[in-house]
């Protein structure tokens, strides 16, 4: 079950915090005041590392795990990316 919401709750997240209209006026506010961060907000890959480390205490309490949880979140942000990416490529066939 942890792993199923980790899952779902990493390309979740990027997702809205990366494509999400609501998020929107939050990188517009965000973008004058520090580049840097709107610079992750702008990435898949950056973006899902950092959701990815915020939820790997779901997963287990070894903050080794929760570096890995990082590093998976990353590689999983930018796979649920393509896949989105191939689905709408289909449907507009």
């Amino acid at each position: 079950m942890n792993l199923t919401l980790f899952l779902l709750g990493v390309i979740g997240s990027t997702h809205i915090i990366v494509d999400a209209e609501i998020s929107e006026p939050v990188y517009k506010w965000i973008k004058p005041r520090c580049p840097i961060v709107a610079n992750v907000m702008d990435c898949h890959q950056c973006t899902g590392f950092w959701c990815g480390l915020a939820l790997g205490p779901l997963l287990s309490f070894n903050p080794l795990i929760w570096i890995v949880a990082g590093f998976a979140g990353s590689f999983l942000a930018q796979l649920g990316y393509w896949m989105l990416e191939v689905l709408e490529y289909s449907a507009r066939r």
